[in-house]
């Protein structure tokens, strides 16, 4: 009873906005009232495959969750051709999982330097390589080509560029950033995401918002900022600023805990805090991208341990994609997880559409999904 009541609520709430829409929203938003639950879940998460090709157990459940979106590291790459043919297969497996041809986000950490998962891609220049030019265009000129030649092996989705800036206490981002000053960076970083969506690869600019105060990387423990709130909001939020308006499509938040501006609960980190994800972001600095979450294993000790909760608590706070490194086992357990807050109604339906059709609009930018 409860599920068909979902899906008449979303049919009238979906068809209320298609009304002023434009004929191509109109249509997914058609989409998207005919979507079931296990479908409009299915696009909140993205994980790990285990490696060059799709196992059996992978196909099956990509179908039966209607998973929508994947990451690859480099553990999945043995060069052009066999990823081209990892993408070509998990495409043709996620369009198979629902109705309507919707194919998959896939993305990599292709920043370049010391995150790279394609050692013979470009970017051939790291970010504090290309910040040292000072040069902008050396910044588009990276992005465009990193943008190209994803696209020719079937990644649509770059986890790149970093907006975060080199600052004390650690400079934990110092290998990672395009420098310490905030507008040289934020130059740098729209530039880099102009030069990647030119070839409709979608940028992430991360780690909002602004990771590189941080005591400690969040991978490897817990990461306080202690910046005051007239820093985050006057220097660190400047490449933030920059790449919105520039038109970045995706944005990722940090792990970090924001002691001095973080809402109710500043020890709570961005990625699964309410205020940084839905009141900044998407209110502060008119976000209406798609957000995504960092690799949220880091944050499930907040949890209890449990990653399917923190998947579910990152989407309660008003992030739109779960991303997890786990695999397709962790994936099922996160999407069933969220799946049961819709149902309890500790996750909106409103919440859940909303992030929906923003990843319906980012797939059909990149040419995954035709809602005609």
């Amino acid at each position: 009873m409860r599920a068909s009541r979902f899906f008449v609520s979303s049919l009238t709430a979906a068809v209320a906005v298609g009304a002023l829409a434009t004929p191509a929203a109109s249509a997914l938003d058609r989409t998207l009232g005919r979507m079931s639950l296990k479908e409009k879940v299915g696009q909140l998460v993205m994980f790990s495959v285990a490696g060059t090709t799709l196992s059996s157990t992978e196909r099956d459940l990509i179908r039966r969750h209607r998973l929508g979106g994947v990451i690859l590291f480099s553990k999945n790459y043995s060069g052009r051709s066999q990823v081209a043919a990892l993408n070509e297969q998990i495409q043709t497996v996620v369009r198979s999982g629902n109705r309507f041809g919707i194919g998959a986000l896939i993305s990599a950490d292709q920043e370049g330097g010391v995150v790279k998962r394609f050692p013979d891609l470009p970017p051939w220049q790291s970010a504090p390589e290309m910040g040292a030019t000072g040069d902008p265009s050396v910044a588009y000129r990276q992005g465009r080509l990193t943008g190209r030649e994803l696209r020719e092996v079937g990644v649509n989705v770059d986890l790149a560029p970093v907006a975060d800036l080199d600052l004390p206490p650690e400079h934990v981002m110092r290998s990672r950033s395009f420098g310490a000053r905030a507008r040289p960076v934020a130059r740098m970083v729209r530039s880099f995401a102009r030069g990647l969506q030119s070839k409709r690869t979608a940028a992430t600019v991360k780690h909002f918002p602004g990771f590189g105060g941080a005591t400690v990387n969040s991978d490897y423990g817990r990461a306080y900022i202690y910046r005051s709130r007239r820093q985050l909001r006057r220097v660190d939020a400047v490449p933030f600023h920059r790449a919105i308006s520039a038109g970045t499509r995706i944005m990722m938040l940090s792990h970090g805990m924001y002691v001095n501006y973080g809402g109710r609960f500043p020890r709570r980190p961005a990625s699964v805090n309410r205020f940084i994800a839905t009141q900044r972001l998407r209110r502060e600095f008119d976000f209406t991208g798609v957000a995504i979450s960092d690799a949220l294993e880091p944050v499930a000790w907040k949890f209890g341990g449990s990653t399917p909760r923190a998947c579910r608590a990152t989407i309660a706070a008003g992030v739109d994609v779960a991303l997890i490194t786990g695999d397709i086992q962790t994936a099922r357990r996160c999407a069933a997880s969220i799946r049961r807050a819709v149902r309890s109604g500790r996750i909106s339906e409103h919440r859940l559409n909303t992030a929906v059709r923003r990843i319906l609009e980012l797939k059909r930018w990149v040419g995954v999904f035709d809602p005609s």
